[in-house]
């Protein structure tokens, strides 16, 4: 699959400035940094902490934009690569109680930017005991998936 980061390195930039913005004044003990990078494939990551303590067993928020797999056939049957949708990943740790370590209030502030951008949404929960990472992202499978208003167009205008 050939894919095309910009969008989602676009949508990350953007996403990035704002959670700087608001998490800027935190409470104690609350998300306030914001940290960028890529994952192996080239998609655009954003790791929220607190202080920038990223271990094991501390409030960490990572997210992912990947892009959906849409290639399809033209009306003459011949491949192509669709402008498609991407999906937006939010992962964070688990406790021993299956409760997330992030606090509630920090993931609502998430979901706010993140709902407002119309990507398709999968929540990713990390096994206690695992720290938030791209490693542990790929092994997850998504405990939600929340579907935006995606476009799907099949021909160029």
């Amino acid at each position: 699959m050939i894919i095309n980061t910009a969008k989602a390195v676009a949508s990350m930039r953007d996403l990035q400035d704002r959670l700087t913005i608001k998490l800027a004044n935190a409470a104690s003990g609350r998300l306030n940094t914001v940290r960028a990078q890529n994952d192996a494939s080239g998609y655009p990551m954003l790791f929220l902490s607190v202080g920038g303590n990223e271990s094991e067993g501390q409030p960490v928020i990572a997210l992912r934009i990947e892009q959906i797999d849409a290639v399809s056939k033209d009306v003459l049957g011949n491949s192509m690569n669709a402008y498609n949708p991407h999906i937006m990943q939010i992962a964070y740790e688990l406790d021993s109680t299956a409760q997330a370590k992030v606090k509630i209030l920090d993931i609502e502030k998430v979901d706010s930017e993140i709902f407002r951008m119309g990507y398709r949404l999968q929540v990713l929960q990390i096994t206690s005991g695992t720290a938030v990472t791209e490693a542990a992202m790929d092994a997850a499978t998504p405990a939600e998936e929340y579907e935006a208003d995606l476009y799907w167009p099949r021909s160029g205008s």
